[in-house]
């Protein structure tokens, strides 16, 4: 919001962002960097993120010391090539360090009153306005706040959502536990050494991973849960760190100790009124894959153009139906995904002779190995996932009728199918088309014969924001396939043709959420 010069007001109950070691998201997706790169904070996350040089292998052990079963390579941040579909690369960044990056952006964009030490109370919401009541952690004190909407981003277990009435659907998939470590020399010998992360394989399965967080000292260590919920106060974390190093004399420090639940639910609503939910507060899922932290920075993104829109005044009610419409499936997809990967490593399997020494624990060691790295290849390899994603059905999207591309988690595939993300290629100018959108929508022209004089009119005529940018390049031509291609705010085609329909009233009416059915439109 304060990227597109709109005030708000962010309510947090800690004294500040980040004031300790999360054991949670680290992983930045294709998709996330793109957003990043529009709020021109893509390079500040090289900065702070993981080293460049550290490979992002996945090792299968049984331990950091142990049996080498196999692993899944992912070169270095320096080494890996970006993706001809995008000009970013996915990142680590761990999230203490990210969260103040986010933080700090917004602070000097001067749009926004962050009111930290508060917690929220209670809301109650007019067609006119949401009122919050409040109190301050420090003494207690009761005030309210009055806004024109209200943004849920209060996680699973939502306060707001709870009030609403909007149920949570899903599963409770395990409980597990989580310990941030710091270990200031790690030595970890060849075959093993190298990983981004290390699963750790038992008789019974995977039963915990070992990944770096910040690629230097900090580690994190998940024990795969069971069906009970696991106290932190009783369980003996560090035996399992013992185990997992393989050794009793290597020197650690817990920093902090985090039980949690891993679900997989999503809010039967998105949007309650005035009020919408983002983030855990309308999804959780599993973190087998990384996608928890980047599809609610996607909710984030979605809505907020179509706020933007209407506190500027020229987006129509029907956007926010739309964002229910649009994010829900999305949250239900990533989520199904998580926990497809999950499975994998709770799945049962033949693992008698894992620690057998000798050719029979060898064929044991590369079975499993071969498994691992077949069952979870999605799991690293997840642009799919990550860019794939669309807005069927969405009101404010003008289909035209073409089949879906597939949506493999693994393999995306570019198109300018109206509800996909507009596709990334080169200009001449060392600029992605993706830096053309952003502020307003943006139609892309690529032949100068025909004729938009009439869509630019009724724009000024409704005060929609739209830009017209000629393209002459026969290649970026092919790609979009399309000689206009209209690309909303976030990104997300709205529709396309090869001429304008007759009717562009309603073709701007629809896909700024004035009319609640989309009209007829020519293509």
């Amino acid at each position: 919001m304060a990227w597109r010069n709109c005030r708000s007001t962010l309510v947090e109950k800690d004294p500040g962002t980040a004031t300790q070691l999360l054991a949670k998201a680290n992983g930045l997706d294709e998709r996330t960097l793109e957003h990043l790169r529009r709020w021109n904070l893509a390079d500040r996350i090289a900065e702070v993120g993981f080293p460049m040089d550290h490979p992002g292998d996945t090792v299968y052990a049984t331990s950091l010391s142990g049996f080498y079963l196999g692993r899944s390579v992912m070169p270095s941040g320096r080494d890996r090539p970006t993706p001809r579909f995008t000009p970013q690369k996915r990142q680590r960044c761990p999230q203490y360090e990210f969260d103040p990056l986010l933080a700090k952006s917004v602070h000097e964009r001067g749009m926004t009153n962050i009111l930290y030490g508060s917690v929220f109370e209670s809301l109650e919401q007019d067609e006119s306005g949401v009122t919050a009541t409040l109190s301050s952690v420090e003494t207690g004190k009761v005030f309210t706040i009055q806004a024109n909407y209200l943004i849920a981003c209060d996680g699973a277990g939502s306060k707001v959502r709870q009030q609403l009435g909007i149920q949570f659907v899903g599963r409770m998939l395990d409980f597990s536990l989580s310990a941030m470590i710091r270990i200031p020399h790690l030595e970890i010998d060849h075959p093993l050494k190298g990983g981004e992360r290390y699963i750790l394989v038992g008789h019974s399965g995977a039963w915990a991973v070992f990944t770096s967080v910040d690629g230097r000292q900090i580690w994190r260590i998940t024990v795969v849960g069971s069906q009970d919920r696991l106290d932190a106060s009783t369980y003996d974390i560090a035996a399992d760190i013992r185990k997992a190093l393989g050794s009793d004399n290597i020197p650690f420090e817990i920093l902090r100790l985090i039980p949690w639940r891993r679900s997989q639910c999503n809010a039967a609503a998105y949007r309650s009124g005035r009020v919408l939910l983002a983030g855990d507060a309308a999804h959780t899922m599993s973190p087998t894959g990384g996608h928890g932290m980047n599809t609610g920075i996607g909710d984030a993104c979605d809505l907020g153009w179509m706020l933007e829109a209407l506190e500027n005044g020229w987006g129509g009610e029907g956007l926010l139906d739309a964002y229910d419409i649009e994010r829900r499936p999305v949250g239900l997809r990533n989520a199904a995904s998580s926990t497809a990967n999950y499975e994998v490593w709770v799945r049962g399997g033949d693992y008698e002779h894992l620690f057998t020494v000798g050719q029979e624990g060898d064929l044991c060691r590369e079975r499993i190995a071969e498994f691992f790295i077949e069952s979870l290849h999605s799991e690293w390899n997840s642009s799919g996932v990550a860019l794939g994603y669309r807005y069927e059905g969405s009101p404010i999207i003008v289909p035209d009728g073409t089949p879906a591309t597939p949506d493999d988690p693994s393999e995306y595939i570019q198109t300018s199918r109206p509800g996909h993300r507009a596709p990334h290629a080169w200009l001449s100018d060392g600029r992605s088309t993706l830096d053309l959108f952003g502020k307003g929508f943006v139609l892309l022209r690529f032949s100068s014969r025909v004729d938009v004089a009439r869509i630019e009119s009724t724009a000024l005529q409704v005060r929609v924001p739209l830009n017209t940018i000629d393209i002459d390049d026969a290649a970026i031509a092919a790609l979009y396939e399309r000689n206009l291609v209209l690309v909303r705010p976030d990104g997300h085609v709205a529709w396309r043709g090869d001429r304008l329909p007759d009717d562009c009233n309603a073709l701007l009416d629809t896909i700024r959420g004035a009319t609640r059915k989309a009209a007829a439109i020519g293509h």
